[in-house]
């Protein structure tokens, strides 16, 4: 028996099982994330659920009858190898996987990416599946959300096309209701995947695109949660490539939609509400919106997940960082970034956000007129990039440094070589 010893994902998982519940069902029943449950699956016993959640499970398996508990004990006998055997699901044949495309962005392939959103954009603006299928979908999306902080974005892109191209070609007709409803949810996953991949790669337009996409097929749903979340994402987009007062709308639109909830999707827009204002000189309006993020953020559960879209106390730090350079704090930035790289450390398998943090910290060193410190910062930061991760909004965020650069000081060779850097392009730098 489990009860009263701490609980692994194996043993989750095969209370899961015991229950016959599927990974909606069962995380609906628990009030955890889908994902939180695909990745029990997907580690099983090397994976321990927060103590929170183990408490859940305990009061769970009080819960069930004597034939749940019967399977329950049995599963656990059999083993995880019996378990992973038995939970194979007979899947369909996916669709081929497109080869990556070429950081110069290869036009046929993002002509079809064009395609797959218009035709989801008329799906879900007009609108049979059994819920096995369904599940199989979600369960998919779930695993692309929990490995795409480790992708490389032009692959993320070649991954996520044929998940969204399948969850369309049985959304063709308008589905009942509950069916309709969790397709619109994958979609919007996906449709978020899609954008922010296309972001991170300087595609501004389509980006801009996708996150509408997204944003419809999430508004189809009653998930208020995942209309924060969207909205919440969208907000990078004008932060980086355009309008930090656009950022400032999508944010306050973000926690509109669960007003005064914690929740990762409201930590994120109080966040990305607070680094606009601090780019637009108002101090004072970042300072109130970025005690609402910490306040969220203390709020949750505390999760250390690197999944896409969660967020903790890593990604808080980011923005942190952002938010103190763009407001001048050098020096608390920089007590920031030394703590966020830190726990980064602990994940070297995302490099992008700790990219980010180093150049907000090389702009800090602009600011403070350590002309050469900033630029041999930058440099190194986009030199020991791997090539395929150097995107555009890498490279975005280093021309800031040389933007920072007082203008007495931008005749440095330094400077000079980082803009060679810079202008060189994703991926090209040597």
């Amino acid at each position: 028996m489990v009860l009263g010893r701490p609980w692994t994902g194996f043993e989750a998982v095969a209370l899961q099982e015991a229950t016959r519940k599927s990974v909606r069902e069962f995380a609906a029943h628990l009030g955890v994330e889908m994902t939180t449950v695909a990745n029990w699956r997907a580690g099983l016993s090397a994976v321990t659920p927060r103590p929170l959640t183990q408490e859940l499970l305990d009061t769970l398996l009080v819960q069930v009858g004597p034939e749940v508990r019967e399977r329950f004990e049995q599963i656990l006998a059999e083993g995880e190898a019996a378990l992973g055997a038995r939970r194979l699901p007979a899947r369909r044949a996916a669709p081929p996987v497109i080869g990556v495309p070429a950081l110069g962005f290869d036009t046929t392939f993002m002509a079809r990416l064009d395609e797959a959103r218009a035709l989801i954009d008329r799906t879900v603006a007009a609108c049979t599946v059994g819920p096995a299928m369904v599940e199989l979908m979600e369960e998919r999306a779930a695993g692309r959300m929990l490995a795409y902080t480790h992708t490389p974005p032009a692959l993320a892109l070649t991954t996520v096309l044929p998940d969204v191209l399948e969850v369309q070609s049985v959304a063709v007709q308008r589905q009942p209701a509950a069916i309709q409803s969790r397709l619109s949810e994958v979609t919007a996953a996906l449709g978020l995947l899609v954008a922010d991949a296309l972001m991170k790669l300087g595609q501004i337009e389509r980006a801009d695109f996708w996150y509408g996409t997204a944003r419809m097929a999430a508004d189809d749903t009653a998930n208020m949660r995942l209309r924060a979340r969207v909205r919440a994402q969208h907000a990078m987009l004008p932060y980086y490539y355009g309008s930090p007062e656009q950022a400032v709308i999508l944010a306050r639109a973000a926690q509109a939609q669960l007003p005064g909830i914690a929740d990762d999707a409201t930590a994120l827009a109080a966040a990305a509400e607070a680094r606009a204002l601090a780019r637009l000189g108002d101090a004072a309006g970042a300072d109130l919106a970025m005690a609402r993020a910490v306040q969220h953020t203390g709020e949750l559960d505390g999760d250390a997940s690197d999944e896409a879209f969660r967020f903790g106390e890593k990604r808080l730090l980011l923005y942190q960082s952002g938010i103190l350079t763009n407001l001048g704090r050098t020096g608390e930035a920089r007590q920031v970034q030394e703590r966020a790289l830190r726990l980064y450390r602990m994940s070297p398998g995302v490099v992008v956000d700790p990219a980010l943090i180093e150049l907000d910290s090389a702009i800090g060193y602009a600011l403070d007129g350590a002309v050469d410190q900033a630029c041999e910062l930058a440099a190194q930061v986009l030199t020991a990039l791997p090539p395929e991760h150097r995107t555009t909004i890498v490279l975005t965020r280093a021309a800031a440094v040389v933007d920072a650069i007082p203008e007495s000081g931008r005749a440095r060779r330094a400077v000079d070589e980082l803009r060679q850097l810079v202008a060189a392009g994703p991926g090209e730098q040597r």
